[in-house]
């Protein structure tokens, strides 16, 4: 009973983490009015749980928990790059030609790989999105996301803990991929633009806040 009740908390949970502010903010930035905009999402989710999975374990094994000058430090780096995001965002809007992680073009002509690191899945070569995997990273670490490694490392057995993290992740990938897939269809039937520099304005704002409200806690 005990192992269901944590699965049904970390699904919860992460459907509910997926949805805040700050991460729907970095997602919308990222997405583009292409044909796999879920990839973008999903990359996000999959880069957010690795942290959380990873330290949120080792932390029950040792019994310690995230020191808050941690947690404080990376929202400020998370703030500053949803600045950064929703600015080149506006840029888009407006027309000016930014750099963006896109496709690769190998000798064998443009593909994608669904990879996690230097390991590839799949034959259809869905390359994973590298930016919103590391901004899904960092995440991990800051906010929100430091509180569910220390609702991780409360639980009283390994298996718990392992069973709260599945759900979580599982959840959280696929609420993001949903949200993200929302967004880049919107976007693909008009008002590109006008849903652009919506998403920079969020960024910025959002960012900005993330920055204004953690730095006190770093010095």
């Amino acid at each position: 009973m005990a192992l269901a009740s944590a699965l049904v908390a970390g699904g919860v949970i992460g459907v509910r983490h997926a949805l805040e502010a700050d991460h729907l903010a970095a997602v919308a930035t990222m997405v583009e009015d292409d044909d796999r905009p879920s990839i973008v999402g999903a990359s996000w989710g999959v880069g957010h749980s690795i942290p959380i999975a990873v330290v949120g374990l080792t932390f029950v094994a040792l019994g310690v928990r995230l020191p808050e000058s941690v947690t404080h430090f990376f929202e400020v780096v998370v703030g500053a790059i949803l600045v950064l995001l929703g600015a080149r965002m506006l840029l888009r809007a407006a027309g000016v030609s930014v750099p963006t992680l896109r496709d690769h073009d190998h000798d064998s002509g443009v593909h994608r790989h669904l990879s996690l690191g230097n390991v590839a899945f799949g034959t259809k070569h869905t390359h994973v999105h590298d930016e919103s995997f590391g901004v899904g990273v960092l995440h991990g670490f800051a906010g929100s996301g430091a509180l569910v490694i220390a609702m991780v490392s409360t639980a009283p057995a390994v298996g718990q803990a392992v069973a709260f993290l599945a759900a979580f992740s599982l959840l959280t990938i696929a609420t993001m991929a949903t949200v993200s897939y929302l967004w880049g269809r919107s976007m693909a039937v008009g008002g590109t633009r006008v849903l652009r520099a919506a998403a920079g304005v969020v960024g910025i704002a959002v960012g900005g806040l993330l920055v204004v409200e953690q730095f006190g806690g770093l010095v």
